[in-house]
């Protein structure tokens, strides 16, 4: 029999789980929306249309303190716009290429934590799955269980204590080898 700080981290285990589970869809969405947003940026810094409007009430051009700029070529306000605008998409696109990689270490990360655990509750029995399953993926109550898979509320208890002895049991086998 295991103590109950052991059965804790049993349980928690598995909270971590099915919790990272659902991250790990809600993130390949988000990284399905960044890599959108990035095609757009790109689209938009390859159109010969600007994807913003620019400032069209601008005064007529002035040359006259060519002097004053930092490469001595002449420049219009327009210029400066299109500039900036450039600039910005530039800065975008290498935020949102930063985002998509941080994401996908963070995927590759719960990934990595799931799939070990993955691998001792697929060494359980299909009834300790569903208990599993229904416990701490759907958060159903041990009442609630016992009504689903027609038992009493003691057998699931009972159940669901077997299976966390179990987890624990494979999950340390090796370090005991």
């Amino acid at each position: 029999m295991i103590n109950k700080k052991e059965m804790e981290a049993v349980k928690n285990k598995i909270e971590r789980y099915y919790y990272n589970e659902k991250v790990i869809v809600w993130n390949q969405k988000e990284l399905e929306r960044l890599t959108k947003r990035l095609q757009d940026i790109e689209k938009d810094r390859n159109s010969p249309l600007m994807p913003v409007s620019l400032c069209t009430d601008l005064k007529g051009v002035r040359y006259d303190n060519v002097g004053g700029n930092a490469g001595g070529i002449p420049q219009s306000l327009m210029d400066r716009n299109i500039e900036a605008i450039y600039s910005r998409l530039e800065r975008n696109y290498e935020q949102t290429q930063q985002n998509i990689l941080e994401l996908k270490i963070n995927i590759q990360k719960l990934e990595d934590e799931r799939k070990q655990t993955e691998f001792y509750i697929h060494l359980l029995n299909e009834e300790s799955k569903m208990l599993l399953e229904y416990k701490h993926k759907q958060k159903k109550g041990v009442l609630q269980i016992a009504y689903i898979m027609n038992l009493s509320k003691s057998s699931v208890s009972r159940l669901l204590c077997d299976t966390y002895t179990d987890l624990y049991k494979l999950m340390h086998y090796k370090q005991e080898i």
